[in-house]
């Protein structure tokens, strides 16, 4: 029960949707009324700015933070447990949160924020192997994928059975909200990212 009451805590935080709220505040209308509909801070910067979408970003990352703080506050005894159920709870509510008919974003940055605050070094090392696959594959759905790939092997590498079974789900929450984006690749629908783009286009100018 413990364990639930980590993971209820993270939902009620995730279910607060910091794209909404930039969306209302700036664009006078619902983040889901915008561009692919998504809130999430790829969405957010693509039609309101990149100020908005690293605010976006900040506010999703603290929403996290703060759930494992309070988890942690309330349930001390569990240590790391309450940050990777914390976490599994966040990224659950701002994917399907309760408010919006269970449709919200992809939980990038909520998962990529707990498998940090899982395993720091390793969740590090997971988002600099994200950012190779953006660079290499062209696309945030291949990164999102391998990232969490990586991330599965090192927690199978530390042999804690929990956190592997915690690291799983997160991959198949992955796979699952991204599976039409990767569908797109081989229809040719979905976009290349910003930063690979840029990133070979710099060195076609030398």
């Amino acid at each position: 029960m413990e364990r639930v009451s980590c993971m209820m805590i993270g939902y009620v935080f995730g279910s607060f949707l910091t794209a909404e709220v930039i969306a209302r505040t700036v664009a006078k209308t619902s983040i889901f009324m915008l561009g692919d509909g998504n809130p999430g801070m790829a969405n957010v910067g693509r039609e309101l700015g990149k100020k908005a979408a690293i605010i976006c970003l900040l506010g999703d990352i603290l929403k996290t933070v703060a759930a494992v703080i309070i988890s942690h506050a309330i349930y001390p005894q569990l240590e790391g447990y309450a940050t990777a159920w914390a976490g599994l709870g966040s990224t659950l509510g701002h994917i399907f949160p309760f408010w919006h008919r269970f449709r919200g974003g992809k939980g990038v940055a909520t998962i990529a924020s707990s498998i940090i605050l899982m395993a720091p070094l390793w969740g590090l090392l997971a988002g600099i192997v994200g950012v190779l696959a953006i660079i290499f594959s062209g696309y945030l759905s291949v990164a999102a994928v391998v990232a969490m790939a990586f991330y599965v092997g090192a927690m199978l590498f530390l042999g804690d059975a929990e956190f592997v079974c915690i690291a799983l789900v997160f991959q198949l929450i992955t796979v699952f909200c991204h599976y039409s984006k990767l569908c797109g690749i081989r229809d040719g629908t979905t976009h290349r990212a910003g930063l690979s783009i840029r990133f070979w286009n710099m060195f076609r100018r030398k």
